[in-house]
């Protein structure tokens, strides 16, 4: 995949790799984050046969892993969808039975309460996982480094296309943490896109990571 910022270069997004755009360019850095919002029109993303591709299709933009809130929002709905798709019969009707039980407990309550009130049971499970307030783990959400392994499970899980885009890791994250992610991604041969404000001074800091850099004079240094 090819991810092109308008008069620049463009940049090869490779699987199995972190990949970097960086700048110490206050307008670069507005324009990257604006365009992977799709609020925009600089950026343009191309596939392996140089078709043009929707910015919302190519790229999963997270933001800064520390303030986005809507994580469970987010990918709840696909983990369910997929979950349900796959699980076995007997698994199923496990379901089913317990949910059925605890419809009927409810129901009997409400006759003592002698209310004329019905309780249903669809035989929905997505409603079923609804009501058990099914969530990722809270300390997940606190560690960015294991917040990015598990949006990338989950795109693996769900079968997801998009690039897992994010800003501002190096705030949170330390150089044997970006080893460690890309050793990951190499594993599960995904890819991950980071937009850095940083000086060229930092580049070591992704030395395992296919580096792009844009300086304050609008200069390519790739």
């Amino acid at each position: 995949m090819k991810f092109s910022y308008s008069t620049h270069k463009p940049f090869k997004i490779e699987s199995g790799r972190i990949n970097v755009i960086a700048t110490d360019n206050q307008v670069v850095y507005k324009d990257l984050i604006l365009g992977l919002k799709d609020q925009n029109e600089l950026l343009k993303v191309f596939n392996d046969d140089l078709d043009l591709v929707e910015i919302s299709k190519a790229f999963d933009w997270l933001g800064d892993l520390m303030i986005q809130k809507d994580i469970n929002k987010r990918y709840m709905p696909e983990i369910v969808k997929k979950l349900f798709s796959s699980m076995p019969a007997q698994q199923r009707n496990r379901i089913h039975e317990a949910t059925t039980n605890l419809d009927n407990a409810i129901q009997e309550s409400l006759y003592l309460a002698n209310l004329p009130v019905k309780v249903t049971y669809d035989f929905d499970l997505k409603k079923a996982m609804k009501f058990t307030d099914a969530h990722i783990n809270q300390k997940i959400l606190d560690d960015p480094c294991d917040i990015i392994k598990t949006v990338i499970r989950i795109h693996e899980m769900c079968d997801l296309k998009s690039c897992l885009a994010i800003c501002n890791v190096a705030h949170y994250i330390l150089t044997d943490q970006i080893k460690e992610l890309s050793e990951f991604l190499q594993d599960v041969n995904q890819s991950i896109l980071l937009i850095e404000f940083t000086d060229m001074s930092q580049s070591n800091f992704y030395s395992d990571c296919n580096f792009y850099y844009i300086d304050k004079d609008f200069v390519d240094w790739y």
